[in-house]
């Protein structure tokens, strides 16, 4: 009887040593929101990778937070006054890391650091930014801030008597705002304008003296060095 012989062969099994990658870095932006003497609206945005299967991208700085793969955004908030340092963190199916870091210095400018043409008054309220705003009623009033920095927002007040105002960067008209809103909030961040070369700008606001409802109430800027 012949006999019989069986072959076998052992599949290779190759272990996923290649971490994930960031094809975009980590990128960092003032937005629109609610701005407070301790936080600055931004957005962190970035796009994570991997060659097999990413799992999580996490943020370990300033504050510690679990996206899922796909997220590309966080809408977050930032301490003015110094440096911070945003740091994403992707995670691969196989625990493969790769970290990836930026950082922008967030700051609030305030109205009266602005230069004054026309007629403006100084309002007192906790809920405006240093306890204090200056508002102005008169066609062609005007505040000018000259500002270093890569990002710019205008910080003003709210309210159904509120009216228009016509914004100016570096001299250029950029567009006209209406400050207008049926409930009443301070501390918006209601323009801004990312994208900029980091070195000395202008911002300056006219008001248009709207009818019936001409007042622009401003708590100054918030920029990104």
């Amino acid at each position: 009887m012949a006999g019989t012989t069986a072959t076998s062969k052992a599949l290779a099994v190759t272990a996923d040593a290649t971490a994930p990658t960031f094809p975009t870095r980590p990128g960092l932006r003032l937005r629109t929101g609610t701005a407070a003497t301790t936080k600055v609206p931004v957005t962190l945005t970035w796009k994570a990778a991997d060659d097999v299967l990413l799992r999580r991208v996490k943020a370990t700085a300033p504050s510690t937070t679990t996206f899922a793969a796909t997220t590309t955004a966080w809408r977050t908030t930032a301490r003015p006054g110094a440096a911070r340092t945003f740091t994403l963190v992707a995670v691969d199916a196989a625990g493969n890391t790769r970290k990836a870091s930026v950082t922008g210095t967030p700051v609030i400018i305030q109205e009266t650091a602005a230069k004054r043409t026309g007629t403006w008054k100084t309002r007192t309220s906790s809920h405006y930014l240093g306890g204090a705003a200056l508002s102005s009623t008169t066609r062609n009033s005007s505040l000018t801030w000259t500002f270093t920095g890569r990002s710019v927002g205008w910080v003003v007040s709210r309210a159904s008597g509120s009216g228009r105002a016509v914004i100016y960067l570096d001299g250029t008209k950029v567009t006209t705002v209406d400050l207008r809103s049926t409930t009443t909030a301070y501390r918006q961040v209601l323009w801004g304008r990312n994208g900029l070369a980091n070195t000395t700008h202008t911002l300056r606001i006219v008001v248009v003296g709207t009818a019936g409802r001409p007042t622009v109430t401003t708590d100054g800027i918030t920029v990104l060095r």
